[in-house]
């Protein structure tokens, strides 16, 4: 298994010249919008594990299956966006970035963070960038152990039902997400690959605001 960026981040092994590919699952369905208008962080809410901003995987095969899932959803076909980000630019802007590896409190409370206040005081307000692991995905069970302005919530327990068990493949998932434009210019280039990793050459800008 591959070194996570937790790790690597610090590690002096990787000079700031080391390049890093991280992959974001889509469909077809989105291409033209990333032709035309690059990569943008969505106003529309949607529940996620750090809110609004654009997610990455370093986990190609994870970007796979979330890749099918979205073409399932849409009836077109799945779509892959490698993305190179050099590791000096992560390294550089540390500071503003977060790394929550362990299923812990301090990643319970992001993600509760990220879920469900983010129209209230965003991530991206502290953050630009946040590595780590991912949720359970079972976004009904998390909200039926979860009540929002809950006082008494109790961390312990609702962890319990947030963490992927260990037989299962999510529990190797890691994500990164970018919460702000600053933080998607981290990415050098790009590249289109449809499901059997072929680049399809379509050219797309970083972003356009």
């Amino acid at each position: 298994m591959p070194m996570r960026l937790s790790k690597m981040i610090y590690n002096k092994k990787y000079p700031d010249t080391t390049e890093l590919m991280f992959f974001h699952a889509t469909s077809t369905k989105y291409l033209s919008s990333f032709v035309k208008n690059g990569i943008r962080i969505p106003k529309k809410y949607t529940k996620r594990d750090f809110g609004q901003g654009f997610y990455l995987t370093s986990n190609y095969w994870q970007a796979s299956k979330y890749a099918d899932r979205m073409a399932f959803q849409t009836r077109t076909e799945p779509l892959i966006i490698a993305c190179i980000i050099p590791i000096s630019r992560l390294r550089r802007d540390i500071d503003k970035g977060l790394i929550i590896d362990q299923f812990d409190k301090t990643w319970l409370e992001t993600i509760i963070r990220g879920r469900f206040y983010s129209d209230e005081i965003p991530l991206s307000d502290e953050y630009d960038w946040i590595y780590g692991r991912c949720g359970d995905g079972k976004t009904l069970i998390f909200e039926e152990n979860f009540r929002k302005n809950n006082d008494n919530l109790d961390l312990n327990l609702l962890l319990k039902h947030s963490i992927p068990n260990k037989d299962f493949p999510h529990f190797e998932y890691d994500q990164l997400w970018l919460g702000t434009y600053k933080a998607i210019n981290y990415i050098k280039s790009i590249e289109i690959l449809n499901k059997e990793g072929v680049g399809i050459h379509e050219k797309i800008p970083i972003h356009q605001l």
